[in-house]
């Protein structure tokens, strides 16, 4: 869904600019909350991790595949760094746009009470609690500032080039673990806090999906609109 956003608001950009130039810059700056959150969490968490950073940038930028590159962090990848490090650097977005979203959604618009709603399954209760998230100040610019971080926290493909090693790494301890019999004892320790943020997560991602079907039946009609009245379309491959 965050692929098909991005590249449907960079052809409704497109369409409304004529150049590739000034859609990019549109494209970039309809984004840049969540551009900044995510390019900003990878250098706060390198600097947490002892990581030496370089160049900081929000500018956007072509690549040579054609693609367009929002923003970028570097950083210094030496031996020293490891895939634990690296992982939590790469990581760092989807931690960082997780926690803001949480905090619009239970402070601004006080999700706990829909989700009690939906608990009892008092229909009722729900269309009174959802009635009431409609009425909260700058609705649409929380929803906007939603919908920007939410389509700016996953990591890139650069961002988790570090995982697998991360990932073997953990396979490795926690089947030692289990030479040693000791994954009751992992489990107890790991049940809850795993449940709960696994929870949240699903809760952040649930908020991401229904704001992108929002977005994405706005993009095609905006698209649709602008494509009969300048007689041109966007070609998608």
């Amino acid at each position: 869904m965050q692929r098909w956003v991005h590249t449907h608001l960079h052809g409704l950009a497109l369409l409304l600019m004529g150049t590739q130039e000034r859609a990019a810059i549109v494209y970039a700056l309809v984004l840049l909350p969540g551009v900044f959150l995510h390019e900003a969490s990878h250098w706060v968490m390198a600097k947490l991790m002892g990581v030496r950073t370089a160049a900081f940038s929000l500018i956007p930028r072509r690549k040579a595949d054609g693609s367009i590159q929002l923003g970028y962090v570097a950083y210094y990848k030496t031996a020293a760094l490891g895939p634990i490090r690296e992982s939590l650097i790469g990581g760092a977005p989807l931690i960082a746009g997780t926690a803001v979203t949480l905090l619009i959604g239970f402070k601004i618009f006080d999700l706990s009470g829909v989700l009690t709603a939906v608990q009892s399954g008092d229909i009722a209760a729900l269309t009174a609690a959802l009635r009431q998230i409609l009425q909260v100040d700058d609705f649409f610019v929380w929803l906007y500032l939603v919908f920007a971080v939410s389509n700016g926290m996953m990591p890139s493909a650069s961002d988790r080039r570090a995982w697998p090693a991360f990932l073997a790494m953990m396979g490795g301890a926690a089947f030692f673990l289990f030479l040693l019999d000791m994954q009751a004892v992992l489990w107890r320790g790991l049940a809850v806090p795993t449940a709960v943020i696994f929870g949240y997560l699903g809760l952040v991602l649930g908020m991401a999906v229904a704001v992108d079907l929002t977005a994405m039946l706005l993009l095609l009609i905006l698209e649709s609109i602008v494509s009969k009245i300048k007689g041109v379309n966007v070609v998608y491959n």
